[in-house]
Formats: C-alpha cells, structure tokens, sequence
C-alpha cells in the first residue's frame, strides 16, 4: 500500500517519482526570491537576538556580584551532603 497522490496534485508530481513537473516549477518560480527573503528576515531575527544576547553576556564579569565567605565546617558539611547524594544516585 503505496502513497497515491490525489488527484490534483497528481497533475503536477510524477506519480513514480513525486517529482514536481515542469508545470509546478514555472508556477513556483515567482515566488522563489520572495520566500527566500522572507526567510532571510524571519531567521535574523532569533539570529539577531541571540548574537545580541552573547555579545551584552560575554562582556559582564560578574565582578559586582559578592561572594559571601563560606566556612571550612559548613563547606565540609556541603561536601559530605553532596558525595551522600552522588551514592545515592539523586545528583
């Protein structure tokens, strides 16, 4: 049980091939430039934001952001808690 292309559509595809005929080709061509530019300008904008985004993120340094300091028995405390719950297999 083969794909059957109606029939409509099977005035413009090869039914063996499902290529498109000559015909759908001369009707598609005016079209060709204008979706490739609207393409062009739907993809810039994500593009856009993103290359934005990496730029203003790989400039910031976080240097303004403090660190509170940590004490050696609570960073142990962290360290045990997190080795239990690499053994467990929770991590």
């Amino acid at each position: 049980m083969g794909f059957k292309l109606s029939d409509s559509q099977a005035r413009y595809r090869d039914p063996s091939t499902f290529e498109m005929s000559p015909a759908l080709l001369r009707v598609r061509a005016p079209f060709f430039w204008r979706n490739t530019v609207g393409l062009l300008f739907v993809a810039a904008v994500p593009l856009g934001v993103y290359a934005y985004t990496w730029n203003i993120l790989t400039k910031d340094e976080f240097e303004d952001i403090p660190i509170p300091p940590i004490s050696d028995a609570e960073l142990a405390k962290l360290r045990r808690e997190y080795e239990e719950k690499k053994k467990s297999g929770n991590l």
